[in-house]
């Protein structure tokens, strides 16, 4: 019976472990690969890989293998096509792939700890071969990264806390920080002594009270600028500009170890798109503050269905009627991202097609221009189009108009403006229904064009906006969230202007206004996450997360996510995010599997070691949350220091793992819409009560 009874706790032991390693292997800690030639099983440490400061994923992740108590990092052999500059010949029959650079070809033996390079075998760091791994279903050759990198002239690092392997053109030096103006574009040009990469991260400080920046990190660089016209304070080094839009360059060195990052630091004096090149002919990086297209999506604005172009910056552009096509030029632009066409069948349009356009003989042949075309089902004209701005979005309506002369827009947490354009000054009423909490606007119809309509704002100042019409006058019921306050001024423009400005103060005078709280959707874009027969963790996560920002908007707190559509983003970027934003706690949101799908329940993922931002009592708290919340099964908090996103960030951080898709019950629960707010609303108790109990008491 003893004996029994000591098994059993052991397979008990066995099977609680499994639960939480298995989470770490879902952030890439631990993983389980399969060996193609011989279909061993085995588990191996899985390793980040940054190329010039940029996170690069993988679909079979960079691992730690190990031969004879001996290591070496093996990456998948794409990653040097697609990162490396060389080409790639594989042999089937003797399993052997041939790398192909400028001066290298490098002949590489599937299991054999020998390489051939230039004709000449020589042995392979520590007897770690090319191996055929599976991961998940997929099966890639995988090459030793330190020794193909190093053949191909780069050079290789390693960060040991996060696990995570550096590969950095040759170190340079930056030499000069210039600014210019070029073609009407304001440019900073940085000089290098030869070739560098580098990661461009943008922080809208100025939706939050403070300037925009763009920062550039340049791995495996110093700084060596004799320019006296530069200030010097401290460590940093700064440029006073003050010039269309450009305030300050700042550089200095951000990091020593394990290889030197230089840091340049842009700060704006508005929203400002950009493009970042590296001009090889002059050893300079060129930025150029030009507007960037982003998106394009199908939206509803102003009660209306709109193809949207977000831009980042107030867009200057070109209608063109082609018959049947539109054209939409974005002047001054560059594109962002990298799908030219897009399948819509809806509202008169076929498809939408977006290139980065070579002038002709309408614009001058330096001009940058994105180029967007609406390709019209039969029987559409131009007659049927619309286009209008509103911020830094173009709106291209077909078949059907947005109200006219009408906008509202939320600018802030707590702040949002309804703008109504009529065409004589003083032709309106007002009236406020204190019981109701609801603002009556009544203008002549023949001072506006309208529409009977409801329009379901659900905002933080407004609940909805219903406009009817008697006949003779539009009559506009805005009804107002509790505590929402209203102001209306008059401005003469082109039109009579009305603005009413909405200030909710409850969330204006909340003890957790001006508290930033960085919200980070797992996954994204290239980076699917885990997935069920019905789910994909980048989708929920989104949802999850999106839903998690609008109660804590509510509830007075700012807010930014570090993904808000199905982007990927780079796991140093997410922690440089929240770092730059001055965040005061930072959540990632995550959905969890487990190859037992008997295996449910929910956790939370901290970083232990770092004991100034008590990231134990911040996962604690928002777990008991989660399990009171969702009934669910308590995995309980887990210390995993390895993870970048909880390691790299400065305040207190945490991972939640919302529940088990691979677990059928819960899979049933995580694919409904209910099951996702609650989960948002259990973290956003955790975190409410972190802020109550710890950092604001």
């Amino acid at each position: 019976m003893k004996r029994l009874l000591s098994v059993l706790l052991v397979f008990i032991m066995i099977l609680g472990m499994s639960v939480t390693a298995f989470a770490a292997k879902q952030e890439r800690t631990v993983v389980e690969i399969t060996d193609g030639m011989s279909g061993k099983l085995q588990e191996v440490y899985a390793v980040n890989l940054l190329m010039g400061g940029r996170d690069i994923y993988t679909d079979v992740p960079s691992l730690l293998y190990t031969i004879k108590g001996k290591s070496r990092t093996l990456v998948p052999i794409r990653f040097v096509v697609e990162n490396l500059g060389a080409q790639i010949e594989w042999d089937q029959k003797n399993k052997e792939a041939t790398i192909l650079a400028e001066e290298k070809t490098i002949v590489l033996k599937i299991d054999s700890a020998k390489a051939i390079v230039n004709g000449k075998e020589c042995s392979l760091p520590n007897g770690v071969p090319a191996k055929l791994l599976g991961y998940q279903g997929n099966y890639r050759t995988m090459v030793p990264l330190r020794f193909i990198a190093e053949q191909l002239g780069m050079d290789v690092n390693w960060i040991q806390e996060t696990t995570t392997a550096t590969v950095d053109l040759p170190k340079q030096s930056i030499t000069g920080i210039e600014f210019r103006e070029y073609k009407d574009v304001p440019r900073v040009v940085i000089k290098t002594t030869g070739k560098v990469k580098l990661s461009p991260l943008y922080l809208p400080g100025s939706r939050f009270g403070g300037t925009d920046r763009l920062i550039l990190d340049i791995p495996n660089t110093n700084i060596d600028i004799n320019d006296p016209s530069l200030i010097k304070e401290g460590s940093e080094i700064k440029k006073k500009v003050y010039d269309m839009g450009v305030m300050t360059i700042r550089a200095s060195l951000f990091e020593k170890s394990p290889r030197n990052v230089t840091r340049i630091v842009i700060d704006l004096a508005l929203p400002r798109g950009y493009d970042v090149t590296f001009d090889e002919e002059n050893n300079e990086i060129k930025v150029d503050f030009l507007n960037t297209v982003k998106s394009i999506k199908m939206e509803n604005r102003n009660n209306a269905d709109a193809i949207v172009i977000h831009t980042d910056e107030i867009p200057a552009y070109n209608v063109i009627d082609l018959g049947d096509r539109v054209v939409v030029d974005i002047l001054n632009a560059k594109l962002k991202f990298d799908k030219n066409n897009i399948l819509v069948s809806k509202n008169g349009v076929k498809r939408i097609r977006i290139s980065q356009f070579n002038p002709d003989d309408n614009y001058d042949k330096d001009d940058k221009i994105v180029r967007v075309v609406l390709d019209l089902e039969k029987g559409q004209s131009f007659e049927n189009i619309f286009v209008e701005d509103e911020g830094m979005d173009i709106l291209v309506y077909v078949n059907s108009k947005p109200l006219q002369g009408f906008s509202y827009k939320k600018e802030a947490v707590n702040k949002s403006i309804l703008k109504l354009s009529l065409e004589e000054r003083d032709m309106y009423d007002e009236d406020y229904n204190d019981n109701n909490h609801e603002l009556l606007l009544k203008v002549p119809k023949d001072q506006i064009s309208l529409a009977d309509t409801t329009l379901n704002i659900d905002d933080s100042m407004v609940k909805s906006i219903a406009i009817d019409d008697d006949g003779k006058y539009y009559h506009i019921t805005i009804r107002l969230q509790d505590e929402t306050t209203y102001k209306i001024k008059t401005v003469d423009d082109e039109k009579y202007n009305i603005q009413v400005e909405f200030k909710n103060k409850k969330i204006e005078n909340s003890r957790y206004s001006g508290k930033m709280v960085v919200i980070d959707a797992g996954h994204g874009g290239k980076d699917p996450g885990a997935s069920s027969s019905r789910l994909k963790e980048k989708h929920i996560a989104l949802d999850t997360a999106q839903k998690l920002n609008k109660l804590l908007e509510e509830a007075g707190f700012s807010t930014y996510m570090t993904r808000a559509d199905d982007t990927y983003v780079g796991l140093y970027e997410r922690a440089a995010i929240a770092n730059g934003l001055n965040a005061d706690a930072f959540v990632s949101v995550h959905y969890n599997w487990h190859p037992n799908p008997k295996i449910r329940g929910v956790e939370v993922l901290y970083n232990g070691e770092d004991k100034s931002r008590d990231n134990k009592t911040f996962a604690r708290i928002v777990k008991n949350e989660m399990v009171k919340g969702l009934k669910a099964v308590d995995h309980g908090i887990h210390n995993r220091p390895k993870l970048v996103v909880i390691r790299e960030t400065k305040m207190p951080a945490i991972l939640a793992e919302m529940g088990f898709m691979s677990n059928a019950g819960e899979e049933a629960k995580i694919v409904t819409e209910s099951y996702r707010q609650k989960a948002a609303q259990t973290l956003f108790n955790g975190i409410k009560r972190y802020f109550d109990e710890v950092l604001l008491k």
